[in-house]
């Protein structure tokens, strides 16, 4: 009886165990943190998985201190790859790129800067995921002419 009552407790630490390393694995999925040391070659290169059909980068400029109005909706978006900077770790890109408020976010287009969406004063960003989405299928749509 007291073997099988320590074959369910490591047997649920176990399951306890390999649900948390899944859920660990899920988390930023998709997205990845620039720094100045990387930010040009994540905008104007290609991606490792080699996804040259993808030709809109989308760059969201973040800091810790305004979590609550960053960008959630990142990966209900279409045809992009998606990186996040934190400002207090990429000071040239922030300068460079003119990021006053955050969140910031710049679309780029085989490396040109090309649309941005700026957080107003209360520190949040107004368009709609509709409407960023829409900016990307134009930019796409643009790059096939």
């Amino acid at each position: 009886m007291k073997g099988s009552l320590i074959y369910k407790k490591d047997n649920n630490m176990k399951n306890l165990f390999i649900t948390i390393l899944l859920l660990l694995s899920t988390i930023g999925y998709g997205q990845k943190v620039l720094t100045d040391d990387n930010f040009e070659d994540a905008v104007k290169g290609r991606s490792a998985f080699q996804d040259d059909n993808v030709k809109v980068v989308v760059v969201e400029f973040w800091a810790s201190f305004n979590d609550a109005n960053s960008f959630e909706d990142w990966d209900n978006l279409k045809g992009i790859r998606y990186y996040r900077v934190d400002i207090s770790k990429s000071p040239k890109a922030k300068k460079e790129y003119k990021v006053r408020t955050i969140p910031h976010i710049i679309l780029f287009l085989d490396g040109y800067d090309e649309t941005h969406f700026k957080a107003g004063l209360d520190f949040a960003i107004k368009e709609s995921l509709e409407e960023i989405q829409e900016a990307i299928d134009d930019l796409n749509n643009q790059s096939k002419f």
